[in-house]
């Protein structure tokens, strides 16, 4: 349910104690593999490395959440340009992420949004750098999924989160039957977080380099690890 409905005075007031008077981006950085991330499981850093660290990139973020931290888009946007829209159902986040960041997040229930006049709107190209899919509970996600133009967009990266430990196989199945139709590739079935089953790693091999391809798990697979094996292999590429 969105949150419910504050006065500017109250969600201002809300935003310069959380951003203004004793928070600073900071604090919610970490690092994996010796590299910034701000997001909860590397995601940030698997979307840079699919598109080999590209400057001026595009996103589309369906759950934005807390404007930096655990946030897959910001270190994005912060160092490296990207452009994106993001979208959330919460007033107070989409609040403060539109006070914070520089593109903009849309304060909607992501499953009823018409994203081809939102895209459009924004001007976003047809081939897209980086989609999240992250919102709650999964059965959500799964519906935000089908409601995007998946035949007029495509991806370069994707990470959607079916928290299988906490809902089973279904939404993991169907989400990857979806992606498996329009020809993308799962990099990374399950990432785990805390040896939780949490979410897949997509690309579209048509946008990313061979050697990406090449570290394709079949099993679950530790977020770390995950990152250690693409710097890896980004490693041995540039070598080459």
């Amino acid at each position: 349910m969105p949150h419910p409905k504050e006065s500017n005075i109250v969600l201002a007031a809300k935003y310069l104690v959380k951003y203004g008077l004793r928070a600073s981006s900071g604090k919610y950085r970490r690092l994996l593999h010796g590299r910034q991330s701000w997001s909860q499981a590397g995601q940030d850093l698997f979307a840079l490395i699919a598109t080999e660290f590209k400057a001026s990139g595009s996103y589309v973020e369906i759950g934005a959440h807390d404007p930096i931290r655990d946030n897959n888009s910001y270190l994005l946007e912060r160092d490296y340009g990207w452009r994106g829209l993001s979208f959330e159902i919460d007033e107070e986040y989409a609040y403060f992420f539109n006070r914070k960041r520089v593109n903009g997040c849309i304060l909607a229930d992501a499953t009823r949004v018409d994203y081809e006049k939102e895209f459009a709107k924004a001007n976003l190209p047809q081939r897209i750098d980086y989609l999240q899919i992250d919102i709650d509970p999964a059965g959500q996600s799964l519906l935000a999924l089908k409601a995007l133009p998946l035949e007029g967009y495509r991806f370069a990266a994707i990470t959607f989160e079916h928290d299988r430990y906490q809902v089973g196989d279904s939404v993991m199945l169907e989400s990857r039957g979806i992606l498996n139709e329009l020809g993308y590739v799962l990099l990374f079935p399950n990432i785990q977080n805390l040896n939780l089953d949490v979410e897949d790693w997509w690309v579209d091999p048509n946008q990313v380099k061979s050697a990406v391809l090449q570290v394709r798990q079949t099993a679950s697979c530790d977020f770390r690890e995950a990152i250690r094996l693409l710097f890896n292999c980004r490693s041995k590429e540039i070598q080459i």
